[in-house]
């Protein structure tokens, strides 16, 4: 669970704190208990897409691998690297406060044919628990970094941790952003094994997945050939396309 997740859970709690202490009735005092614990779960699962739609899948017999957290100037160049050599396109979300000093690099990504989107302009994980103006100003500037160096990157999004609410709802909006997710994470900033990441990634994917990557991590670049001859093996393709 990131911090993220944990301080809304905590936010959650003193909220129902709060309002079990001002209601005397049991019946609603679990209603209201139930009914935060829902928006939580709403909050940080994408799936049920509860406060944000997502693209949730690419093409059939395709698997879209995506990346979070760069522009690095040191993993990121080696990802694209292993793409490349294998004619393999893959989706990019980045984040804005990284985008000054790595534009040569996005510049290359948008180049090779690899679909840009922003990542928020900070990543900070309490982005969940800011006001409206302040999530709509964040997530603005993220996308308008990436804008800035390649004007024609599409208006695609995807949320730090994966959570949402209605301040990122609305964000989206206003901004004109449609939020992209996965149907396969990877856990690649937890998992530190290779041959272990490897194996679980094998075992979950399937065609029309979107697998959800980082490449900040060196230990995802050194599973990523590999990843991409399992995909070849099955006849699956690893194309740049959303559905």
């Amino acid at each position: 669970m990131s911090k993220v997740q944990v301080a809304l859970g905590i936010a959650v709690l003193l909220a129902g704190v709060i309002l079990m202490t001002s209601v005397s009735n049991l019946y609603l005092i679990a209603l209201a208990a139930g009914f935060l614990l829902f928006l939580f779960c709403m909050a940080m699962f994408i799936k049920p897409q509860f406060f944000v739609k997502f693209i949730l899948k690419t093409t059939k017999n395709n698997v879209l691998l995506s990346f979070d957290d760069g522009p690095d100037p040191v993993n990121t160049p080696l990802v694209l690297d292993i793409l490349k050599k294998h004619n393999a396109k893959a989706m990019f979300f980045l984040i804005g406060k990284k985008v000054k000093g790595n534009e040569t690099l996005i510049e290359r990504m948008h180049a090779e044919g690899h679909l840009l989107g922003s990542h928020s302009y900070s990543h900070d994980p309490m982005i969940g628990l800011w006001n409206r103006s302040r999530t709509t100003l964040d997530i603005g500037d993220g996308h308008g970094a990436l804008q800035h160096v390649i004007p024609e990157a599409g208006n695609w999004y995807r949320p730090p941790f994966g959570v949402t609410n209605p301040n990122i709802a609305f964000a989206l909006k206003k901004c004109g952003l449609q939020a992209v997710g996965w149907t396969v994470r990877s856990y690649d900033t937890v998992k530190k094994d290779p041959e272990k990441l490897l194996e679980s990634l094998k075992r979950k994917i399937k065609g029309s997945d979107i697998v959800l990557l980082h490449d900040t991590q060196p230990h995802t670049v050194s599973i990523l050939e590999p990843l991409i001859l399992e995909l070849k093996r099955r006849n699956l393709t690893s194309k740049a396309e959303l559905n």
